[in-house]
């Protein structure tokens, strides 16, 4: 990702070629390969867009089982006419757009709003595409980073674009430009974790979701990301294979040359896209106030592209606009596809159900939504859901806490039969899904251990899978 501003662009190109070479280096699009031999901890999968670089693309093993999800990341440098219908066609998901810059050949910090963005953005939305923005960041301190975070959201509140319109984060896009010359030169790395800290907490304060993206190098430099919210987002840029970067990122920008339908450069012809993939974790248990999702699992082509769902947390029905939002994934064509809930306003987190798209919608609007991500309160803190599985120890007698929608089975093993909800006791019926013949736990219901069996716990009526793996779904 790089600045790129609308005026003077040819006269600066030349003179930004000699800056070029002293900041090489620090490009995340060249970062060497340390190892190029293919891993044990990695895993195949290729970007759907020609040219991006490599044919196939290494991912560490804890993505494996994710759902990646692929998008772009654009300026006015890619805007002389973008049609989004064809870019999502193409496979398109979702769309950061930079909705603010700062200028890097300033001494005092410079803000500007990207010329072209409130129309990339009615575009996007319109073709369906979930969307994100970020500010072109030269903050060197605390005070600049609050400061380029207000001027953000203030475009945004100007062009009314609340939390509610983004799926993605406000991230804070964090490198450096100009070279010798760019005002970032010399930054200490307790200065720019400070103003990343400060960014993201003026963007949280005013209902978004914050993140940062920076390359391999910056990030390992310039930020210490310990330092940082645990519901700071993190976007990590290494243009090659795979990213070596040590950092939790969620998103990986993998290519500055991606040839994407409709993705036009600021010529006017096909341009080279950034293109990014985006891990969502499609097992990862969390605790949950949200205790239903109903809808549709079977959607028409035209149904799939605004899925509908009611969400509730107990009897109460959440509002979407409000509590939630709904984005599509892979749902401009016939097959597998995904509506994508996430958590804004009172709640976060997010909820990934698979759907069908076929000719013509079927099943019943009260068809229970069985998936292992649910919404949570904002004010949860992470700390208090990630006990992981590796490190608790279930001991009979004692009481638990359900963290998803389990099923009670009849013994300890999902090759026994599931059992019946009518078989249960009445205190036990009470906790589990109304509208299942069969018995299902529903999360946040309290069970007793009767016995211990490997990943597998007995409660009143049968067995449940209590942990898989690293995650845990009885705590």
């Amino acid at each position: 990702m790089k600045n790129r501003n609308t005026k003077k662009k040819a006269k600066r190109f030349l003179s930004a070629a000699l800056v070029l070479v002293m900041t090489l280096s620090l490009m995340a699009g060249v970062m060497p390969v340390i190892d190029p031999a293919y891993a044990a901890t990695e895993f195949k999968y290729a970007s759907p867009f020609s040219k991006t670089g490599y044919s196939s693309y290494y991912h560490k093993d804890k993505y494996a089982g994710n759902l990646i999800v692929n998008g772009v990341d654009i300026s006015d440098w890619q805007s002389k006419k973008c049609r989004f219908g064809d870019a999502k066609k193409d496979g398109v998901d979702f769309v950061i757009m930079r909705v603010t810059y700062s200028s890097y050949s300033k001494k005092a910090l410079s803000t500007h709003n990207d010329e072209k963005f409130a129309t990339l953005y009615a575009n996007a939305k319109a073709a369906g595409l979930m969307r994100g923005v970020y500010v072109f960041s030269q903050a060197k301190n605390a005070a600049e980073g609050a400061a380029e975070a207000t001027f953000a959201i203030n475009r945004l509140k100007a062009l009314g674009i609340g939390p509610a319109d983004l799926c993605l984060p406000v991230y804070m896009d964090y490198e450096f430009a100009g070279g010798i010359l760019g005002r970032m030169r010399g930054i200490s790395k307790t200065n720019a974790t400070n103003a990343a800290v400060a960014f993201c907490n003026t963007v949280k304060d005013a209902g978004y979701t914050p993140g940062i993206y920076a390359n391999t190098t910056f990030f390992g430099s310039y930020i210490a990301t310990q330092q940082l919210a645990s519901d700071v987002d993190l976007w990590c840029a290494q243009y090659n294979k795979r990213n070596q970067s040590g950092v939790n990122y969620s998103k990986w920008q993998y290519s500055s040359s991606a040839r994407i339908d409709g993705m036009l450069s600021f010529t006017g012809l096909q341009g080279k896209i950034d293109a990014n993939f985006w891990y969502i974790n499609k097992n990862k248990a969390s605790s949950s106030v949200v205790t239903k999702i109903r809808g549709r699992t079977t959607l028409s082509k035209k149904a799939a592209k605004a899925p509908k769902f009611k969400v509730y947390a107990g009897k109460k029905r959440l509002i979407e606009g409000k509590d939630y939002i709904v984005g599509g994934i892979r749902n401009k064509t016939r097959g597998k596809g995904y509506a994508y809930i996430k958590g804004i306003g009172n709640y976060s987190g997010y909820a990934l159900i698979p759907i069908k798209i076929a000719k013509k919608s079927k099943g019943s609007t009260k068809k229970l939504i069985s998936c292992a991500n649910y919404l949570r309160t904002a004010n949860t803190e992470r700390s208090s859901y990630l006990q992981t599985a590796a490190n608790i120890t279930y001991t009979v007698g004692n009481s638990y806490v359900i963290q998803d929608y389990l099923n009670i089975r009849k013994g300890a093993g999902t090759n026994y039969d599931k059992v019946r909800r009518s078989d249960l006791t009445a205190a036990m019926q009470k906790k589990t899904d109304t509208d299942s013949k069969y018995a299902i736990l529903m999360p946040g219901q309290t069970v007793k251990c009767l016995a211990i069996s490997g990943d597998w716990m007995k409660v009143s009526g049968g067995w449940i899978c209590c942990r898989q793996g690293d995650d845990l779904y009885v705590r």
